[in-house]
């Protein structure tokens, strides 16, 4: 019989019982909560049975390898060899898994304060300027306690009920350190009332505090201040800045190429408001708008060969209370324009203020610095993205209330502990052009590379007559061999 080899020069492989590990994550995981002093907390919640901090660092290091079911968590914890390389003494179920959710999530607030003052112990923070921003998540499964309908911010349609949740995170580091759970009807302006107080608590005084304009209330914008800090926020423009840009029209700043800026400061308080015009920004308003006038041509030219749509004219939405039956009666008014008319009607059907936008800050910015430090607020959105997809709460899989509190905590507590490690990593510096400006940035890899680059060192345990033998490490790169110097250090300094 012939034998078969892979181009690797390997025969077919027989199945045995050796296991991986993703040592890297597991490592990291346990290493920054215990450091931040998070394990320690967990314990005190949970005196019997598994150690709560085992069953923390199992559900994390299980939430970045991909997938946040924690019956698939328990499935991997079924291996008795994957127990004892995490240190368990004992089986865990899933029922000890769910019990473990729902106590981390009624203590969520206490983590937050012990995982914010672990952090600022461990790291000597003292840049606490914060981004904030919010976002929602549906979820799988039967009616969640927190589950409703509202504004859709994660899906396009209102057809699935979803939940929301507020999060924070250092600006200047880039760690996230703060997450909270609403009802998805929950509108955005409400949770920065609710959220805001608590991270008052954790920052010094004389923070920015930078946000979309969920968060311009006025009453919002004079609890920062009230609270000693700053704020930068994006509002909503007004008859008085139409009056302002007629009768200023030679106050206009350059900033960088293709952008300009009106400001106004209010007497001697230092309130600023910022009113920017961006080439870029008109250009994709314009855009938008030629498509959507592209598509309406082509609505009415379906029409005249007779294909009639409901759905090209009107917005039907299903209520599974009542039939609704629509009818629509279409006139048909396109006609032949020029280029010339074209642009005009594409022109008249973009939204007023097309290529403006505005920003208001509680004391004095230049243009530039009012510009950049709004635009850096982006990477809170990348956490967003990052929470959803690297840690999985998108979507949920648990509907009580503790246990969504719990699920979002775990995820927020994997994504700090590599964000510390991606910080606590050597800068490579980076120059960066733009609009005509060079600004130099430090520059570290991804909390996606650095999870990959984790996920990817595993320890190889070869299992004789089921007995552990000898273990080797793999997959050692440039990030992991840099986040276990740092870990080193910190065992051996």
């Amino acid at each position: 019989m012939k034998q078969t080899t892979f181009r690797c020069g390997t025969d077919v492989p027989c199945p045995n019982d050796n296991i991986s590990v993703p040592f890297g994550l597991i490592g990291t995981v346990e290493h920054y909560l215990q450091r931040t002093g998070v394990l320690d907390l967990l314990d005190t919640f949970k005196e019997r049975g598994v150690p709560l901090r085992r069953i923390a660092v199992a559900m994390c290091t299980h939430i970045l390898m991909g997938n946040n079911s924690m019956a698939k968590c328990s499935d991997w914890l079924s291996d008795p060899f994957v127990l004892k390389e995490l240190g368990f003494g004992k089986n865990v179920s899933q029922r000890t898994i769910n019990r473990a959710m729902n106590i981390i999530g009624d203590h969520a607030d206490e983590v937050l304060v012990q995982l914010w003052e672990g952090m600022n112990g461990l790291l000597h923070l003292t840049d606490t300027d914060v981004n904030m921003d919010g976002s929602a998540v549906v979820f799988n499964g039967p009616n969640s306690e927190l589950g409703d309908f509202g504004y859709p911010r994660d899906f396009k349609d209102q057809s699935r009920p979803q939940v929301a949740f507020m999060t924070a995170e250092l600006s200047h580091s880039k760690i996230p350190f703060f997450i909270r759970a609403y009802s998805g009807r929950v509108p955005d302006v409400t949770q920065y009332r609710d959220s805001l107080p608590p991270i008052f608590d954790m920052i010094r005084q004389g923070s920015w505090i930078v946000m979309d304009n969920g968060g311009a209330s006025g009453d919002i914008l004079d609890s920062i201040v009230g609270a000693g800090n700053k704020y930068l926020t994006r509002v909503k423009m007004n008859r008085s800045d139409v009056n302002r840009m007629t009768e200023h029209k030679d106050g206009w700043q350059y900033v960088e190429d293709g952008v300009c800026c009106l400001t106004h400061t209010f007497g001697h308080s230092g309130r600023t408001t910022y009113l920017f015009y961006s080439v870029d920004n008109w250009l994709r308003s314009y855009r938008a708008a030629e498509r959507r006038f592209g598509k309406m041509v082509d609505t009415v030219n379906k029409f005249r060969e007779g294909k009639v749509c409901k759905s090209d004219y009107v917005t039907i939405r299903n209520n599974i209370f009542a039939t609704v039956d629509v009818s629509i009666s279409v006139q048909d008014r396109l006609y032949d324009f020029t280029d010339t008319e074209k642009d005009e009607l594409i022109r008249g059907s973009m939204p007023a203020f097309s290529g403006f936008f505005k920003l208001e800050s509680s004391e004095q910015l230049t243009p530039c610095e009012a510009l950049d430090k709004y635009r850096a607020r982006a990477t809170v959105e990348h956490l967003i993205h990052s929470l959803k997809r690297v840690s999985g709460i998108k979507p949920l899989r648990v509907w009580k209330e503790s246990s969504i509190r719990g699920s979002m905590l775990l995820a927020l507590l994997s994504e700090t502990t590599m964000a510390i490690a991606r910080y606590r990593m050597e800068p490579r510096k980076h120059i960066k052009d733009s609009g005509g400006r060079r600004i130099e940035q430090d520059s570290r890899p991804s909390t996606e590379s650095v999870v990959w680059s984790l996920s990817h060192l595993t320890i190889c345990r070869v299992i004789e007559n089921k007995v552990r033998k000898k273990a080797v490490f793999s997959n050692w790169d440039g990030i992991s061999r840099e986040v276990f110097a740092r870990i080193r250090a910190d065992a051996y300094g």
